[in-house]
């Protein structure tokens, strides 16, 4: 049985800069080295931890992730895809605070392997880029669905300015909290019968 790790974003942003970053084409995943940093055992001439992935494994790893980054015509599509791994509509969100400049975007069923997650990871870093002194953000792959372990995978901290950087082992639990009432909100029974919250094709 598949059980895919949710994946959710926060970004601290003016809607101006938020709307030039979705509608900028994507970053290529290439243009980071620090991809080891997300940490984690994947498929790789059997199950290995990223850190001891080859030099040429790893070179493989992120030339297919960035081809899944060219698929997007731009950020937005980007985003779209990843509220688009939802299983079922209310376990997607988009949504944007004029008071508190944060927008939340991300899914409850997001994906189970490598390439996504960086995927994922170089979509929101890119935001960085578009950032103003104030503006910062968090990212986080975490299980909030599937049985009692309900850990974080990875997280990333993005800001101040154009900085982004996957957060340290003893940090990432918190990363994931970040985002837990949201998540169980989503889960509970009430919300398969309420709309949808998606507002990403408004941002305009």
């Amino acid at each position: 049985m598949s059980e895919p790790e949710s994946a959710f974003f926060k970004l601290r942003i003016d809607r101006g800069r938020l709307v030039q970053w979705l509608d900028a084409p994507v970053m290529l995943a290439s243009q980071w080295t620090d991809w080891r940093g997300i940490g984690g055992r994947y498929y790789n001439h059997g199950v290995q931890d990223i850190s001891d992935f080859s030099e040429a494994d790893m070179a493989q790893t992120i030339a297919k992730s960035d081809a899944g980054l060219r698929r997007f015509r731009d950020t937005r599509a980007g985003v779209r895809d990843i509220l688009s791994s939802a299983e079922a509509p209310h376990l997607m969100r988009a949504s944007y605070s004029a008071d508190s400049r944060d927008f939340v975007a991300g899914s409850l069923t997001y994906a189970e392997n490598l390439i996504d997650y960086i995927v994922f990871y170089a979509l929101v870093r890119g935001a960085a880029k578009f950032f103003g002194p104030d503006d910062y953000g968090i990212a986080v792959v975490h299980n909030y669905v599937w049985g009692s372990d309900r850990t974080t995978h990875s997280a990333m901290r993005l800001g101040p300015g154009s900085r982004s950087a996957f957060m340290a082992a003893n940090e990432i639990q918190s990363a994931g909290g970040a985002f837990l009432e949201m998540a169980e909100a989503m889960m509970s029974p009430d919300a398969r019968h309420a709309a949808v919250i998606d507002e990403l094709d408004s941002l305009r």
